[in-house]
């Protein structure tokens, strides 16, 4: 099906209200009893809240999907997870990518980029949440965070033979609480988030989320200032009904940063707190804001209604002078640019799932108009005009050059799905699943310089494929297959637009679980066409890669040593390669052949919880390509080390002393050329008191 207008997507959420919905006790007393077993999903740290089956994975996923893990509230406090990167180093098989200047969070999984302008595709509540871009998520209003690995790892409908990324945010309790927390750290770093839930009467529930934080940042003229906003309000007029509203508005400020030049081929070799940039072209501001509604209804017998409808908006404008080329070592030439992107996004889904037998089938459609806009201006250096800047010794004030046209297109999509699976338990060990999906969609880039526009209309089918077998008690073996395609934004050098990426992709793996023990290793194989990536011919444009092949070993841990210890542990061997010969290497950026983490959490608290907590942990990342050109620049590999210790002198008051990379490594954290490399960040300690009610 084709959605056509803002009305057809509503008329989802109508749809959700005004169908009759009916208690359904038998179906709830199974829902309650699969997610008080965590479902077939490993959960990392403790799951307080009951899963909300709108917003997250559902169980046909979290059966399916054994090497997918959700990362918990209690766990992403004790990582010292400011960074949506410091919660995937939890998990195996993903590494940091661009940043953009330090705007936007960027990742691979399992050796697949996201775009280096939009970044990895990630979910907030089972939404796309940064189709055309968005800022870089604050840690405190998420409540968990999902991935989900694998072509079973489907949200809603949507398949990637890689993974998905779901941010599941904090929604209102009818148990009231409220906590404060106020943090000081390096670099003159002020946060504070107030978090308060609790009930308005006895069918509505709300919930605020509000976090402050300023940096002076620990590079040079790059301080950050950041505001968010989360208000939710839930009403459940019975057992077999929910509807959550929630809204979340974040406001990010910061220099555009592009970090540090290689020097020598040495991606560690320029100073590490020094910018490249002019402080005169102020800061980069992102302003984002985001509108959900999303409900559940049980409809009898087994049967359930869920869906949603999604709006957000969001822009980003600023001025910056990005380093170009490096010549002799010493001197930088710099380009001009200033951004003024906006995005319009609105999406909704409707899905009926229930149980007839032993087949749990699921049908839903889901839609989205997306309005993209591209407004980009620079300049190049020239030797006449090398807007220059000498690496070791920088002046700042220079005159920048006029700025001349460079990009400003107007993209808009429409797009509707229809998707069908079924999870069949053929015997009581033997569970097989299926999906296929039908995409409609229609993209149009107008070029306003040229007055050009690219058109895109088709209607691909794809599928997936998976089964589990319960060999013992405690050991499974799963197999899963799937394909996917996504659609490019943006136009190439020639001022084209990009074909959609494609892919097919298979895992093999086995799992275990123990009392207070759950492993699992996934061997995976997937190619997909398509991917953006910056041109080799020239870094300003993206281009697609002809073919890029992943395929590996991942290895993932939890164990419970009770009753005060846990420990996390995963590695991950990497193979991604291009076939593409207009590359001049055939390694993925930024992608480490091996990597692995151990983190371990220690609670010691009495019956009133008081008490000492400690933690500590180490991140391996291998060496990388960090550019994809000629150069053939390789980021070294590094460990970097965290710890933290908590004392809670009751329940309502807690004090935090952390610090990450314990032992100030230095090293290069992502790249996008040689003379783009950002660096890790240094020492940092941070200092913080919780205080609760």
């Amino acid at each position: 099906m084709r959605i056509k207008s803002s009305s057809s997507l509503f008329a989802f959420s109508l749809l959700l209200c005004s169908l009759p919905a009916t208690a359904d006790p038998a179906m709830d007393a199974e829902i309650a009893a699969e997610e008080a077993n965590g479902g077939e999903i490993v959960v990392l740290g403790t799951r307080r809240a009951r899963a909300d089956q709108t917003i997250s994975s559902d169980i046909v996923t979290e059966t399916m999907s054994q090497s997918s893990r959700s990362i918990e509230r209690d766990l992403l406090t004790a990582a010292g997870t400011y960074r949506l990167a410091d919660a995937l180093e939890l998990v195996s098989g993903v590494s940091n990518q661009n940043n953009r200047g330090g705007v936007i969070d960027n990742f691979a999984i399992r050796g697949f980029l996201g775009t280096p302008d939009g970044g990895a595709e990630y979910y907030v509540d089972g939404f796309l949440a940064n189709r055309g871009m968005a800022p870089p998520r604050d840690p405190a209003t998420a409540e968990r965070v999902e991935l989900l690995k694998g072509p079973a790892g489907a949200l809603f409908g949507d398949i990637d033979p890689a993974g998905r990324v779901n941010i599941v945010s904090k929604t209102p309790s009818f148990a009231p609480g409220a906590t404060a927390i106020l943090t000081y750290g390096s670099f003159n770093t002020r946060r504070a988030e107030l978090d308060a839930t609790g009930p308005l009467s006895a069918t509505i529930a709300a919930r605020i989320v509000v976090a402050a934080e300023d940096s002076d940042g620990w590079r040079n003229f790059v301080d950050l200032r950041r505001r968010t906003v989360s208000p939710s309000l839930t009403w459940q007029p019975s057992d077999a009904v929910r509807l959550t509203y929630l809204a979340e508005i974040n406001h990010f400020d910061a220099p555009f940063d592009r970090g540090v030049p290689a020097i020598g081929g040495d991606a560690n070799g320029a100073p590490q707190r020094t910018f490249y940039g002019e402080p005169a072209d102020g800061v980069t501001r992102f302003r984002n804001e985001r509108h959900q509604l999303t409900g559940l209804a049980g409809l009898g017998s087994g049967w359930t209604l869920n869906g949603g409808i999604a709006w957000r908006t969001g822009t980003l404008r600023g001025f910056s002078s990005d380093q170009s080329r490096l010549v002799g070592d010493r001197t930088l030439w710099r380009q001009r640019r200033s951004r003024d992107f906006s995005v319009d996004d609105l999406s909704a889904r409707l899905e009926v799932s229930g149980r007839i037998g032993a087949h749990r089938p699921a049908i839903g459609i889901k839609g989205y108009r997306l309005d993209y806009g591209e407004r980009w201006m620079r300049r190049n250096p020239t030797a006449a005009f090398p807007y220059a800047i000498d690496v070791y010794q920088p002046v700042y004030g220079g005159t920048p050059p006029v700025l001349l046209p460079f990009t400003n297109n107007d993209e808009r999509r429409w797009s509707g799905t229809l998707y069908v699976q079924d999870m069949w338990d053929v015997t009581d060990r033997l569970t097989l699943s299926g999906g296929a999906r039908l995409d409609a969609y229609n993209q149009r880039i107008r070029n306003n310089r040229t007055g050009t526009v690219g058109r895109t209309i088709d209607r691909p089918v794809t599928f997936r494929v998976g089964g589990r077998y319960q060999v013992t008690d405690a050991v499974a073996v799963h197999a899963n297959w799937g394909e996917n395609f996504v659609l490019n934004s943006g136009t190439d050098r020639a001022g084209q637009g990009f074909a959609p990426e494609t892919g097919k992709g298979y895992e093999l793996g086995v799992a275990g679980r123990w009392p207070g023990i759950d492993l699992a290793v996934t061997w995976f194989d997937i190619r997909k066409r398509g991917i953006l990536t910056n041109d080799p011919l020239d870094a300003n444009f993206l281009a697609p890669v002809g073919s890029l092949r992943s395929r590996g070993l991942e290895a993932d841990a939890s164990i419970r040593l009770a009753p005060h210890w846990q420990l996390v542990a995963n590695y991950a061997w990497t193979h991604a390669r291009t076939d593409d010969r207009n590359f001049a290497t055939d390694r993925v950026l930024n992608v480490p052949a091996h990597s692995g983490t151990i983190f371990a959490l220690g609670r010691f608290l009495d019956d009133g919880g008081r008490g000492i907590s400690i933690s500590a942990g180490a991140a391996y990342v291998g060496n990388r390509a960090g550019a994809v050109d000629a150069s053939g620049l390789v980021l070294p590999d590094y460990v970097k080390v965290k710890a933290a210790a908590e004392y809670a002198l009751s329940t309502q008051l807690t004090f935090r002393l952390e610090a990450d990379n314990l032992l100030d490594a230095r090293y290069a954290q992502s790249s996008y050329s040689p003379v783009w490399i950002y660096p890790g960040q240094p020492r940092t300690v941070r200092l913080s008191a919780r205080f609760g009610i």
